[in-house]
Formats: C-alpha cells, sequence, structure tokens
C-alpha cells in the first residue's frame, strides 16, 4: 500500500513537469501566421536642418553694488552740536542745512575783530589828516621833516594793522561759517551718528550721506581675462534681489592684482535703477571666447526621467535619438552629443 502510494506521487511529479515544459514551449498559445512586417507612415511634417552656429561663451563674477558717489559728514570746530535735521533715509538737496555747532564763540570772535577794525580805521584817518598836515608845513619850512616821516610810518603802520585784521575777519567769518552745516551734494542718508547735544571735535563724524543716482558695480576678475577687458567696454549686471538686468560700462579697471585672489577689480558705472540700493549682491557678466557650436530649439527636446531625446528623420522616418546638452541661450540649447552636422530633425 505505501509503495502504491510513492508510485502515484512519483507520476504526479513526472506530468506536472512535463506540463511546465509543454508550456514554456508554447504549445499551449496560438501561433501567429507568417508573414510581412505592415509598413509604417513616411514622415511629412516640417523639419529642421542640423548645422554649427558661433556660440559666445561668458562667465560670471560676483560683485557689489556700491555708492560711485558717497561722503562721510564731519565737524570742523570743537563745540556742542545743536541740531541735526535729517535722519537715515531722508533726501536731501545739494546745499540743504543739516545740522549747526553752537556759534555763539565765534559770532563774539567776529564782533570782536570788526570792533578792532573800526578803532584802526579812525586811528588811521587821523594819522593821514596829520601826514597831510606835517607834509604842508613842511613845503612852508614850518617843521623838520623828520616829523613828516613820523606821521608817514604811523600810516603805514595803520595800513598794515588793516590788513591784518581783515585776515583775521576773513577767518573768523570763515570759521563761523562751519558752525553750519549743508549737503555737499544731492543724495540720500545712510546714517545718522551722534544726536543733538553731543560735544563734537574736528573730524567728528555726523552723518552719512550717498547719492543714489550714481552707482558703480565692484566685481574681481580673474586675472587672464581682465586684461581683455578696456574702459569703455559695455558689459550685463545682474541685480538678483531686485530681479534687474542693466547694461553698464567700465569705467575703471584697478591696475594693481590681488594677490591672494589672482583677480583685478572691475568698476562699472550704471544708471539710476528702481529698488537698487549700495551694498547689493551684483553679477557680472563678461565674454570669453567664440567657438562652433550645434544650436537647435529647445522646443524640440523631450526629456525622459534623466535623458533628452529629439526625433530625427532618417530615410523619411522618425527615430528617437538621445542627446547631451550643454549651455542654454535663450529659446536655443547646445547638443554636445548624439546629432551630427547635416541631420534632420523632426520639428514637431
Amino acid at each position: 500500500m505505501r509503495l502504491t502510494k510513492q508510485f502515484w506521487l512519483s507520476l504526479a511529479a513526472i506530468g506536472g513537469l512535463l506540463v511546465s515544459v509543454a508550456w514554456m514551449a508554447g504549445l499551449f498559445s496560438s501561433k501567429v501566421a507568417p508573414g510581412n512586417k505592415a509598413p509604417t507612415t513616411a514622415y511629412l511634417g516640417e523639419t529642421l536642418r542640423v548645422t554649427t552656429s558661433l556660440l559666445t561663451l561668458s562667465e560670471r563674477a560676483p560683485g557689489s553694488v556700491v555708492a560711485k558717489e558717497n561722503t562721510i559728514i564731519a565737524s570742523r570746530l570743537l563745540a556742542q552740536l545743536k541740531t541735526l535735521t535729517v535722519r537715515a533715509g531722508d533726501k536731501v538737496t545739494q546745499g540743504q542745512r543739516l545740522a549747526s555747532l553752537d556759534d555763539a564763540d565765534l559770532t563774539a570772535q567776529v564782533a570782536q575783530v570788526q570792533a578792532e577794525q573800526d578803532a584802526n580805521n579812525a586811528q588811521l584817518q587821523q594819522a593821514q589828516k596829520q601826514l597831510e598836515r606835517a607834509q604842508a608845513l613842511l613845503q612852508q619850512g614850518l617843521v623838520a621833516i623828520n616829523q613828516v616821516d613820523e606821521w608817514r610810518a604811523k600810516v603805514d603802520e595803520l595800513l598794515a594793522r588793516r590788513n591784518a585784521l581783515q585776515q583775521q575777519l576773513t577767518a573768523a567769518q570763515v570759521a563761523l561759517g562751519y558752525a553750519t552745516i549743508h549737503a555737499p551734494f544731492s543724495g540720500t542718508v545712510v546714517e545718522r551718528l551722534v544726536e543733538p547735544g553731543t560735544i563734537v571735535a574736528p573730524g567728528t563724524a555726523l552723518l552719512s550721506l550717498y547719492n543714489p543716482a550714481q552707482l558703480q558695480v565692484q566685481a574681481a576678475v580673474r586675472e587672464q581675462q581682465a586684461a581683455h577687458l578696456q574702459v569703455g567696454d559695455s558689459l550685463t549686471i545682474y541685480v538678483p534681489a531686485a530681479k534687474l538686468t542693466q547694461q553698464a560700462t567700465i569705467s575703471e579697471v584697478v591696475p594693481v592684482a590681488d594677490s591672494n585672489a589672482r583677480s583685478f577689480l572691475v568698476k562699472l558705472d550704471m544708471g539710476l535703477l528702481p529698488g537698487v540700493i549700495p551694498g547689493m549682491f551684483a553679477e557680472l557678466e563678461y565674454p570669453l571666447e567664440q567657438r562652433p557650436a550645434i544650436m537647435i530649439p529647445a522646443a524640440l527636446v523631450q526629456q525622459y526621467g534623466q535623458l533628452d531625446m529629439v526625433q530625427v528623420v532618417e530615410n523619411g522616418q522618425l527615430s528617437r535619438r538621445y542627446v547631451r546638452l550643454g549651455r542654454s541661450l535663450g529659446a536655443e540649447v547646445e547638443v554636445l552629443s548624439g546629432l551630427n552636422v547635416g541631420d534632420t530633425l523632426a520639428a514637431l
């Protein structure tokens, strides 16, 4: 009984194995009758011939927006700051009064010199009259010549003193003028550095001011490329924060290289742009060289995952061609490999 059971199990295993072999051999599938492959339809749409064109390579250098015209306004006197009429962000015009210092001592000094001038002028007028009388009496032989000389020396002394007092008055008036501080140019106040009531010394900074109408972009350019840049060249600059692209003119190439970065500082003048202020990040784009390249419309490239593909027309039929892309320039893209000059693309 036990041998009969083993026999039937072995027979079932052999039968299952034979059925599996027959299925893999295709005995249970319907066969297709032999015949010719259905012909494909020829492509009759628009095509594009692959050619080469000169590609201008460029490079970008990071830089910063700076104010071409900026200054720190400082005191030229030792005095107390009385008023400071502007704050950070205020717009000022050239000649506008910005601050005033205590000028009581300087006003008194001007008045004192003017009083001394008045006294000296009175003495000079009297001495000139005495000289004229002495000269008249000398002609009549009534006085000695030494008296005339004495009055002439007195007049000369008072004339010299008059000139000295005039110089003193000019100096006092100039010093008094320093007590009122005006804007040297039209611009924007960057920072207010002191407050009224502070005792300031000569050289103490009061305000920081810049002219927003005269901005520059300063960028460090590799020394190999800086040699090809000249003053007056027009280059493209980008200000990402303001989303602006602008042409700027090179105004200066600093003739000394940075020994650490091996680069030259290039300065470009730019016009007044909305939303652009000193300190913003900027990029300078400058040309490198020209070389032949295969450029095709970017719209003809199809993406499959990480792969790029184009449709190529070969013998009137469409076929896929995978390509490796390079730089994108506007509506065109560079093809590094996968296409040859003379290939025909389907303009789908």
